[in-house]
């Protein structure tokens, strides 16, 4: 499995605010994704010169911000089975994906409380 994405995502209800946040720091948007389903509106990639990059999540279903690792991978199943090996337990329960059509992703919590938020970009072959 090859981790192609390892940076902060914070998972929030006012992401325009958080936006606004990080852009007196530096940084602009560079990628949005805007399909919407039950749980996750949209979301959105912000960078810096340097390089450095954060995922906000605009997630209205949630009572207050969460933040977590986002580590898009290239064999989602491999990805979640390896995290469940360590008691990772998915946030939506047990095989619940988000599935958005060009993507899939689950929040994965360890046994300590920290979130991993595991994607995979499905791919037109």
């Amino acid at each position: 499995m090859k981790i192609t994405i390892f940076s902060p995502l914070i998972m929030t209800n006012d992401s325009e605010n958080a936006k606004k946040v990080f852009e007196a720091f530096g940084f602009t948007k560079k990628h949005e994704k805007k399909e919407a389903t039950e749980n996750h509106d949209s979301g959105f990639r912000m960078k810096d010169a340097d390089g450095h990059g954060i995922s906000i999540g605009q997630v209205n279903q949630i009572p207050r911000d969460m933040m977590a690792v986002q580590m898009n991978v290239d064999n989602f199943e491999e990805a979640i089975e390896l995290l469940s090996s360590f008691g990772f337990k998915n946030l939506r329960g047990d095989g619940d994906v988000i599935n958005t059509g060009s993507s899939k992703s689950a929040v994965m919590i360890a046994p300590s409380g920290f979130a991993i938020n595991v994607v995979y970009h499905i791919k037109n072959r």
